[in-house]
């Protein structure tokens, strides 16, 4: 069985400024890179079964998007459809329908979806899963303010879409050991920030996530897709590089 599975990250898809926005154009060029290199997109449950060791994932990629931005409907669903790929979107429940209100260097504000275009899109096979209620870093929170948006969140998408929310995305990947742990208390899994393939048997609950701000080049994206390790290892160096300069 296969040890390690890619699980991507976006956020925008729109040509907003800054690293989290993926023009259209780069998007649909790696959906079709991914397509073209024989991969096919995994569910939820799917990627589960393989990291637990239940079933083996094959040329599978769980494809995930944060902050469920509004382009989503627009920009990446169509692309998603034409090649008949899935994906899971982590929502912060609380801010739908408004505008994104957290990041400031460079400020946005892009819309986020509403309530009904999520109840659509889940109704089309779009799996959601929970991102807090208002997007705050969840280990500067009180305990009872962090269940608040841990556990609240995914109730939010539980009454919405009928079904319980099994997976969780920690806003800008905040987390230390508490709030891990209450996370996999309300959770099947985790989704973080660290730029690694995800690997079987590792904690659930802090599963690794390919930025896909990192593969823009087409030519490195399809090395990377057909087992060139250069490029990847280089930006893992500089990435832990920079976060050590950040502290």
């Amino acid at each position: 069985m296969t040890d390690t599975a890619l699980v991507l990250t976006y956020h925008s898809i729109s040509d907003a400024p800054g690293p989290t926005s993926i023009p259209p154009a780069t998007f649909a060029m790696q959906m079709e890179t991914l397509a073209a290199c024989g991969y096919e997109a995994a569910t939820l449950d799917q990627f589960l079964a393989w990291h637990e060791g239940r079933a083996e994932l094959g040329r599978r990629v769980l494809i995930t998007f944060d902050d469920a931005f509004a382009d989503f409907a627009d920009a990446a669903a169509p692309v998603l459809r034409r090649h008949g790929f899935s994906a899971l979107m982590f929502v912060p429940t609380h801010k739908l329908g408004g505008k994104e209100d957290w990041y400031t260097q460079p400020a946005t504000n892009r819309p986020l979806m509403r309530r009904d275009q999520i109840e659509v899109l889940a109704s089309e096979g779009i799996e959601f899963g929970a991102h807090s209620r208002t997007h705050p870093h969840l280990t500067k929170l009180s305990p009872a303010q962090k269940d608040e948006e841990i556990r609240g969140s995914g109730e939010d998408l539980a009454q919405w879409l009928g079904r319980p929310a099994e997976a969780f995305a920690a806003p800008y990947g905040d987390v230390d050991s508490g709030t891990v742990e209450m996370i996999a208390r309300h959770y099947r899994a985790a989704f973080g920030t660290r730029f690694a393939k995800a690997r079987r048997g590792q904690d659930r609950h802090d599963i690794p996530r390919i930025d896909m701000h990192y593969f823009r080049d087409a030519w490195a994206w399809r090395n990377f897709l057909e087992g060139g390790m250069l490029y990847f290892k280089a930006r893992r160096l500089l990435r832990a590089a920079r976060s050590a300069l950040l502290g």
